[in-house]
Parts: structure tokens; C-alpha cells; sequence
């Protein structure tokens, strides 16, 4: 059907496999009597492989182990090993089915049927069916339950359940992204029970009880330390079993801080890896590094609502104002290329444009025309870690030599999502962004579109073109593939051309680990697959 085979070209992008093994652990148990000596031979085959702990080192802590209230790539990295959803992206970003074990369009591409896979328990116990599918979807595009995701789901129109295992997603209007979207891990599911406690009360932590069907099952967080999950025995997948004994994941704000740990074994894994490190480590027989082109985009947001950047030309000025090409070599090691649209070259869609070229007298001359010639005063936002910091205090140098005078305000993670979140005060802002599916509709409509402004939406720029929102529309609802990409181009123009970001750079992806540890995946979208892990 030329619809479906439309949806899996919708999701380009790209994967290196790191390491992979097909060996799985074997359960065996003693015997209650032996009735003559076991040789040392029979007892070593009887051996239960010694599973090994895994600790990774990341960023940030998680704002969310639910994945119907988080938007951060380090809350979705916990959640990819506890939850799942009907469909995941495999090592080249195609559609795998997961807990669906068939789906189709209909020919206007305005409902999609899955047939869903049976005997798949949560880690509760509870069973895995229709019901679940429509409960989880119905709870979090509801708006009034205050989901971060809630816009995520706005496609959707109705949920059908046909019977036990099968049900049909029906969309506003015809979406042929829909199977992308549905592999987001804003798409997996919660056990019923954990959805209906939110809903009886609407207090309850969610955040701190995920209860999926993935391989590993929740076992703490501690605040600012850890979160840690243990293998779930009666994983579904027999081939998809844990082979680690468990998985530690900890924050680890500072970039030298997580590469020492690296360095000492007392974590397995890093990312992101600091630029600085990467060909120290790569000399370093002990440790692995992958490098690779990313889907992330680094840019300055701006709140285009207040009177100081509603000229274009300023801007536009500001753009000229930052040398993107020194800001790469200075805070990446030269790992990364200027950002030349709203998205990266790796996301399906993609469209470059003429870059903003570093000019100051430039930058000078447009903020005169618009009537800054004196600049103006700014306040920037920005996350605590390392690369965000080091961005912020180099592009307020170069726009402080425009006259645009910027004070530096740094924050930990979840606390500048909460700000940005809520839409008070917000001035400029580091954004970074990665569409989880892999296409430009989601790499363009959460940050342009007009329905997208805070509160708790993505749009913290309060960007407003009708315009645009009418390009992402009939983007969707194009049932010919040249004509999409006709209109994502054209949505790429209007947004470089107006200008509401200043365009930064689309960084590497880094990634860094012990040599002894296998089975790792690493998507462009900068996503590690933990799941398959195993240390020798």
C-alpha cells in the first residue's frame, strides 16, 4: 500500500551497531536427589551464567519515569528499559513491532489498525491488551490531566477497540506519520492500574512508578544519586531477557567528573562524552568511543512575544552577531556543523538553507535599522552541565559585542523545563531539540506551531505564523511523497528567514564505554539501547 510503505520512509535516519552478541543466559536448576556424583564437567554446564551489573553515567537526573509527563532525552533513556510500546525503531531506524504484531492504514490514512501481541504480562502482573492501549491514550492527550505529552497526541481522534487484541487509532484528519509517532517513547504503556491511581488521585507520583512490560522492572531512585532497575523474570520476549544483573543510572552533572568515572571502571558507560575527552579516550585500550552524525539541534531561543524581538531584523542582527563556526571549535573540538534549519541534516525532510554568515557590522547595521542601535539587555537561560554553560557564556560575549548585553542565568534540568514549561519571564534560552521519530514533522510542529506556546507546551518562544501551522498541516495530510518534502522545504524557508532562534550547530553524537561491555546500540537521534547489554 503506498501509504504504508509513505510511513516507513518517514522515518530516516541512522544507527551504528556498537557491539551486539546472540548468547542469552540459560536458567537450569539442581536436581532434589542425585542419585550417583555429578563430575565437575556436568556441574560447570549446569552453571547459571553470572550476570554483572551495569552502571551508566548521564547527564542529568531524570525529570520523569513517566512517559506521559516527560520530554528529556535522560528520562526516556531510563524508561526505554522498563517500558514499552507497540512499535520501536530498529538499528536503522525502521519500524519494528513490539507489542503489536501487525498494523495497517486505511487508504485516506486517517485510521491505523494493530493487532496486538498476546500473553504479555506488566511487571504487576496485570495483562497487556486493548483495554490498555486506549486507557494510556485516551489519559494522556487529555488535556485537562496536565500531561507534558498531551500535544504529542493531538493527531488523534478516537481510540477503538475492536476486541481483546486488536484496536484501531483514528486520527483528526489524514496523518501518515502516525506509526512514528506511535514508536516515541511518549507512546509506551503503563500498567491500567498506575494510569487509574492518577486519575483516582491526581497527586499520586507517577513520575516515580513506572510499572511496564519492558525486560527490566523499577526497583529506586534516589534523589540525585540514582535510579536503578532489576531484570523482570517474566519478560514476554525470551530472547529479549536482561543479561545484566541490573542498571544503575547515574546523573553526573560534570563532563570530567563522568569521563574519571569512565576511566576508573566505576561507571560502563557515558553520554553525551565532552569533545575534549574523545581522542584521549580513544587511546585508552580499555575503552571503546563512537562518534557519529546526530538528529540533535543546539540554538538560542527567544520569547518573540516581548517588544525587543518582534523586528525581524534584530533577529536576524543577532544571528549575524554569533560565529557559529568558532563557537564549534571552541566548545565541540570541531565535533559538529553549523545548524543550517530548524532540523538536522539526519531527519527525514530535512531542507538547508543559506546560513546566517558572522557579521558584526552586519549584526550592527540591522539593529540600527530597527532601532537598537544602543542594543538592549537580555537574560539567558541555560541547564548547569558543562556544554550548555560554555555555549551561554560564549554567545553572550559575541552578541555583547553587538551591544546586546546578556546575563547569564544557569539551572538544573528539570527546574529550567519547569520555567520554560510554565511561560513566566522567559527572555533567551539554550534549546536543544531531537525528534523522536525521526521526521520533520515532529522536529518542526512541538517548537513553530502556534497551538504549541506555553503553559506546557514546547513553543517557549511563543512563535506565532498561520502560515506555518497551515504548511505542517497539509504536510500530513499529503498523500504524495514529493509534495511533503515540497512543503517541509518550504516550512524550513519560512522559519530560517524569520528567524526565531538563533541557529547554533548540530553537534556529534559521542559515545563512550568499557571495552568489556557489549550489546550496546547508538541511534543518531543520540538514544543509547540498553537493553541488550551484557559484560564479559
Amino acid at each position: 500500500m503506498r501509504l504504508l510503505s509513505l510511513v516507513f520512509i518517514f522515518v530516516f535516519s541512522m544507527m551504528v551497531v556498537v557491539a551486539c552478541n546472540s548468547d542469552k543466559p540459560t536458567t537450569t536448576e539442581e536436581p532434589a536427589e542425585k542419585k550417583e556424583p555429578v563430575t565437575e564437567e556436568k556441574e560447570t554446564e549446569k552453571e547459571e551464567p553470572t550476570l554483572k551489573p551495569l552502571v551508566v553515567a548521564i547527564e542529568a537526573e531524570p525529570t520523569s519515569l513517566d512517559p506521559h509527563n516527560a520530554t528529556d532525552t535522560n528520562s526516556a533513556t531510563v524508561q526505554s528499559v522498563i517500558l514499552e510500546g507497540l512499535l520501536a525503531f530498529d538499528e536503522n531506524m525502521n519500524l519494528v513491532k513490539t507489542l503489536a504484531t501487525d498494523y495497517e492504514f486505511n487508504d485516506t490514512a486517517t485510521e491505523i489498525t494493530f493487532e496486538l501481541r498476546e500473553g504479555v504480562s506488566f511487571h504487576d502482573g496485570s495483562p497487556f491488551n486493548a483495554e490498555v492501549v486506549k486507557v494510556n491514550l485516551d489519559f494522556v492527550r487529555d488535556r485537562d490531566n496536565g500531561m507534558a505529552r498531551a500535544s504529542f497526541f493531538s493527531f488523534i481522534d478516537e481510540v477503538i477497540i475492536n476486541n481483546d487484541y486488536s484496536v484501531t487509532i483514528r486520527s483528526t484528519e489524514p496523518n501518515a506519520a502516525m506509526a512514528s509517532y506511535l514508536a516515541h517513547s511518549a507512546a509506551s504503556f503503563k500498567s491500567i492500574d498506575e494510569v487509574n491511581k492518577k486519575i483516582a488521585d491526581p497527586e499520586y507520583n507517577a513520575d516515580r512508578n513506572p510499572v511496564g512490560t519492558g525486560p527490566f522492572k523499577f526497583a529506586e531512585w534516589r534523589d540525585s544519586s540514582h535510579v536503578k532497575v532489576v531484570p523482570f523474570d517474566n519478560y514476554w520476549n525470551e530472547e529479549g531477557k536482561a543479561k545484566v544483573e541490573s542498571i544503575t543510572f547515574k546523573p553526573v552533572v560534570e563532563a570530567s567528573t563522568r569521563v574519571n568515572m569512565l576511566k576508573t571502571g566505576e561507571v560502563d558507560i557515558v553520554f553525551p562524552l565532552p569533545t575534549l575527552s574523545a581522542d584521549e579516550l580513544e587511546a585508552d585500550a580499555n575503552i571503546d568511543v563512537f562518534t557519529g552524525s546526530s538528529t540533535d539541534t543546539f540554538y538560542i531561543g527567544m520569547n518573540v512575544s516581548l517588544d525587543k524581538y518582534k523586528d525581524v531584523r534584530v533577529r536576524r542582527a543577532m544571528n549575524h552577531a554569533v560565529n557559529k563556526d568558532a563557537l564549534i571549535a571552541q566548545v565541540l573540538d570541531g565535533y559538529g556543523q553549523v545548524l543550517n534549519s530548524a532540523i538536522a541534516p539526519a531527519v527525514y525532510g530535512y531542507d538547508p538553507q543559506a546560513i546566517y554568515e558572522f557579521d558584526q557590522d552586519k549584526a550592527k547595521e540591522l539593529l540600527a535599522e530597527a532601532g537598537a542601535e544602543n542594543g538592549f539587555d537580555a537574560v539567558l537561560w541555560t541547564r548547569n552541565s558543562t556544554e550548555f554553560l560554555t555555549v551561554a557564556e560564549n554567545v553572550a560575549i559575541q552578541l555583547g559585542a553587538v551591544g546586546i548585553n546578556v546575563d547569564v542565568q544557569a539551572y538544573e534540568t528539570g527546574t529550567l523545563f519547569d520555567m520554560l514549561d510554565a511561560g513566566e519571564g522567559t527572555d533567551l534560552f539554550i534549546g536543544r531539540w531531537s525528534p523522536g521519530t525521526g521526521e520533520a514533522d515532529w522536529g518542526l510542529r512541538p517548537n513553530f506551531a502556534s497551538d504549541r506556546i506555553p503553559p506546557n507546551y514546547n513553543n517557549a518562544g511563543y512563535y506565532i505564523n498561520e502560515d506555518l501551522d497551515k504548511l505542517f498541516n497539509d504536510a500530513l495530510s499529503s498523500p504524495d511523497q514529493e509534495e511533503t518534502l515540497r512543503i517541509y522545504a518550504e516550512a524550513q524557508k519560512v522559519i530560517f528567514e524569520d528567524a526565531p532562534w538563533v541557529f547554533l550547530y548540530v553537534p556529534d553524537t559521542i559515545i563512550a564505554k568499557r571495552s568489556e561491555l557489549k550489546g550496546i546500540t547508538v541511534r543518531a537521534t543520540g538514544a543509547v539501547v540498553l537493553t541488550g547489554a551484557w559484560k564479559e
